[in-house]
């Protein structure tokens, strides 16, 4: 079990934005390629994300690797919201499983990005896939760490 801490503006905005866009994606990038998991938000405050291959094959039997929960309960008073992040299957590094759940939140939190997944969820037909991950690849290699900052930071 890991967790982090969002602003509060940034969990509500997580959580509703995630109730009208429940799926996306999400790469992880290793030295030899990158498998995609799928995430699945489930209200309030859930998010389940299973191997995309697995999930294509049957939605109902793919197994979470990682789950994490965005609760804001004191968003309003604190202005937090606090992040629970579980990683169950060890065949992902909880760095691996924490970078997945960090970009998932700034895809959901961020205007600039969450365009991607609203064109996932409403209009699959402009989501650009290949596009997407090399962006995200990018991302990866940039953020080495996994907190955002680069490992010489």
């Amino acid at each position: 079990m890991d967790g982090t801490v969002i602003d509060g503006k940034t969990a509500k905005s997580v959580l509703s934005r995630a109730a009208l866009c429940p799926f996306f994606i999400q790469p992880i990038f290793r030295e030899d390629g990158y498998f995609t998991l799928v995430s699945q938000f489930q209200s309030p405050s859930h998010f389940l994300l299973a191997y995309l291959e697995d999930y294509k094959m049957d939605p109902a039997r793919a197994q979470p690797l990682i789950t994490f929960s965005v609760f804001d309960d004191l968003a309003d008073e604190f202005d937090i919201g606090l992040v629970r992040v579980d990683v169950i299957n060890k065949g992902i590094e909880d760095d691996e499983g924490l970078r997945c759940v960090n970009s998932l939140l700034d895809a959901y939190g961020k205007d600039e990005l969450f365009t991607n997944i609203h064109a996932f969820n409403k209009k699959p037909e402009s989501f650009d896939f290949d596009d997407y991950i090399a962006q995200q690849n990018q991302k990866w290699k940039e953020n080495r760490n996994g907190d955002g900052k680069n490992a010489d930071e």
